[in-house]
């Protein structure tokens, strides 16, 4: 009884590495292979714009938080035009734009990607090698709320403060 349980199991495992190690290596392999990767961290506070707890579902609120090499912390830079992006988070494969018409102090939120200009993100480059990142056709600026894990990502007016000041870092994450 005890060997043929043994050797049903083995087969299963057996089974199991053939159907999904494959899977695993391609899946793997895509995933170092992206092209154009950043995490966005802000200059004041070194933490990064994520979606809140990897939630993939649409309405998700974007936030600060430490900053790691996660996929759910990784953005993918599609451009559009000239230093004007659409970003395609890794591992929800969504992107993010405003909650509701784009006005001062209004939060972001996660989006299926749509190609809607409330999705267009253009990155100001400073001479020190930081960013702002302004919603296209707008003068509303991607802004931390707090300095704290959680808080908002918002959109304010331009303040030259580095609370709207950021910087990329390329990412590669595996998970």
């Amino acid at each position: 009884m005890f060997k043929w349980l043994f050797f049903s199991l083995i087969i299963v495992i057996v089974l199991c590495g053939v159907i999904f190690v494959p899977r695993l290596f391609h899946d793997f392999s895509k995933k170092r292979n992206r092209v154009n990767t950043y995490a966005i961290i802000n200059v004041k506070t070194n933490k990064a714009i994520r979606v809140h707890n990897a939630n993939t579902n649409d309405g998700t609120k974007i936030i600060l938080y430490s900053h790691n090499n996660w996929e759910c912390m990784t953005w993918q830079f599609i451009e559009l035009e000239e230093n004007i992006y659409l970003l395609k988070n890794l591992y929800t494969e969504k992107t993010f734009q405003p909650s509701a018409s784009p006005e001062i102090g209004i939060d972001l939120w996660q989006q299926t990607l749509g190609g809607k200009n409330n999705q267009y993100w253009e990155f100001i480059k400073k001479s020190d090698e930081t960013y702002l990142i302004r919603l296209k056709d707008t003068e509303l600026y991607v802004t931390i709320s707090s300095d704290k894990n959680n808080s908002l990502i918002i959109l304010m007016p331009l303040n030259n403060t580095d609370e709207q000041q950021w910087k990329l870092v390329s990412q590669k994450p595996i998970v």
